[in-house]
């Protein structure tokens, strides 16, 4: 075979190799973290005081896994107090899986989400809540067993 063959065989492979990369990057889904993501970029501002003040409280929001369940736990100064807020589970591999729900501890600071909701993986549990006027804020990663 001359080198005439060789460098015909060499740009068919390449621009195969090409073809089968566009091809492949066409059919990735890309799951952007929020649908209306420029809007929510607005309202960072929100995020950053929320942080501030909940970084002032005496310990921080401490998501667990007992058995059947997720707990998560207010501090003790919160206790009581009426909070307006909600908890999002935000799965970054698959936005099909986020979900929300109402901030609504129990009268020892104390509120259950079903493990039936979640499956096994990584979770960022994002907590924001309002007391007296005042955003607060909280993110924090969980695994899932």
């Amino acid at each position: 075979m001359n080198w005439g063959h060789s460098i015909i065989i060499v740009f068919v492979l390449f621009a195969a190799g090409i073809l089968t990369l566009v091809t492949k990057s066409m059919r990735t889904k890309i799951d952007m973290v929020t649908k209306d993501y420029y809007s929510e970029e607005l309202k960072y501002q929100e995020v950053i005081e929320g942080r501030t003040n909940a970084g002032s409280l005496s310990s921080l929001v401490k998501i667990t896994q007992p058995a059947a369940a997720v707990a998560i736990q207010v501090p003790q100064e919160l206790v009581g107090t009426p909070l307006t807020g909600t908890v999002n589970f935000y799965r970054p591999s698959d936005s099909g899986k986020d979900f929300s729900v109402p901030l609504n501890p129990d009268g020892t600071g104390t509120q259950i989400v079903g493990r039936e909701k979640f499956i096994r993986g990584n979770y960022r549990v994002k907590v924001s809540w309002e007391m007296n006027n005042k955003p607060y804020y909280q993110e924090q990663v969980i695994h899932i067993n």
